[in-house]
């Protein structure tokens, strides 16, 4: 009815995923430590909400262009497939490099302007782009491929997803720095798990029939 396949794997790979040190951790738990909590729940926020822009241009835009063709279908499916399988490859081999989360003083910034500088280092970062394009197919029945409406709907689980992680990453700023910084393997460990995460999903689509 929804248009989705195996739902259920969808969300425990899009925790996965988001969970996963990147720019937008750093960046809540940045602003959480030098800042102050309610930095970081603006800066969560805004993160999170760029996500949104990213799932309406994955949604329509993939749409508009799998309802054109089989061939095109084929081409986007086969690109994200690779693309998927490449980030796996660079999370596996990943040497854990990685900023180290201080406490900077920084100059008072009013709480609008963490929210904006937050969604647009998002929605414009060409990474998740690409991410959501490869990604959100691999969970939409090839009967609703050329629909919007199932990528919404996996979009808006991913903003969800991303919008509690991040608020939790606000609240909890400081000690969950701490843990990073004395504990390189945890990072290292959901680079590992990301990046199978993501190797098999590209298998999977690149074995999957159209």
């Amino acid at each position: 009815m929804t248009g989705i396949d195996n739902f259920s794997a969808f969300i425990l790979s899009a925790i996965i995923v988001v969970i996963t040190p990147g720019i937008d951790t750093i960046l809540v738990l940045t602003r959480s430590i030098s800042s102050g909590k309610k930095a970081g729940m603006y800066s969560a926020l805004g993160v999170s909400t760029g996500l949104l822009v990213h799932t309406c241009a994955a949604a329509f835009g993939l749409s508009l262009i799998l309802a054109k063709s089989a061939l095109a279908f084929m081409i986007v499916k086969y690109l994200g497939a690779a693309y998927l399988i490449y980030m796996g490859y660079k999370a596996l081999s990943s040497k854990g490099d990685r900023t180290a989360l201080k406490s900077i003083p920084v100059q008072y910034i009013r709480m609008e302007k963490m929210f904006w500088t937050a969604f647009l280092s998002d929605v414009l970062n060409p990474k998740i782009a690409m991410f959501f394009l490869a990604f959100l197919p691999q969970f939409v029945l090839t009967s609703a491929i050329n629909s919007p409406f199932p990528y919404l709907i996996l979009g808006v689980v991913i903003f969800l997803i991303t919008l509690a992680w991040c608020v939790f990453l606000a609240l909890m700023g400081g000690n969950v720095a701490k843990l990073f910084n004395r504990s390189p393997n945890t990072e290292n460990w959901l680079n590992k798990i990301s990046g199978a995460v993501f190797i098999i999903l590209g298998i999977k689509v690149a074995l999957t029939k159209s």
